[in-house]
């Protein structure tokens, strides 16, 4: 039989119950967690933006910029951290912010502020999903009744 992760019905996010997982994991990999076990703020904090929270990955982290923006709710300058193992992408940034910098910095404005799922399909070739696209386009008229019949949440 396959075992559970370890949960707390309780307080799923209690120092406890990591290290219930954290155990849980190095003994089904046979492999003891080092560095995924160390992580400087309380597991509580995670509650809402994680489930089965076992500790924290360490990343690379380099900052860009700094990046000038007129926004209408930000203005200032602001350097932009980055999470990456890919070689020059900092650098890289960092010039594009440096030049608009130079240039009167970035006008942005939220033009909506949302979260979406939507399905993923997944293609042998560029060929199958274009027919897929021309599919749904001609077909998804005559698909309306599977939101009035079936759907609680969300619009075709």
């Amino acid at each position: 039989m396959t075992k559970k992760i370890p949960r707390d019905s309780q307080n799923d996010y209690s120092k406890e119950i990591v290290q219930a997982r954290q155990d849980f994991f190095s003994e089904h990999s046979g492999k003891p967690l080092e560095h995924l076990k160390y992580f400087s703020f309380d597991p509580a904090n995670a509650q809402g933006n994680i489930e089965h929270f076992t500790g924290v990955a360490q990343v690379p982290l380099g900052f860009a910029g700094p990046l000038l923006v007129n926004g209408e709710h930000a203005r200032g300058e602001f350097y932009v951290p980055m999470a990456t193992t890919e070689g020059t992408l900092v650098a890289s940034y960092n010039r594009g912010m440096r030049l608009a910098h130079d240039l009167g910095g970035v006008t942005v404005t939220v033009a909506d502020d949302a979260m979406q799922r939507a399905p993923v399909f997944g293609f042998e070739n560029a060929r199958q999903a274009k027919q897929f696209a021309h599919w749904i386009k001609d077909t998804l008229a005559a698909c309306k009744w599977i939101q009035e019949e079936y759907l609680k949440v969300g619009k075709i």
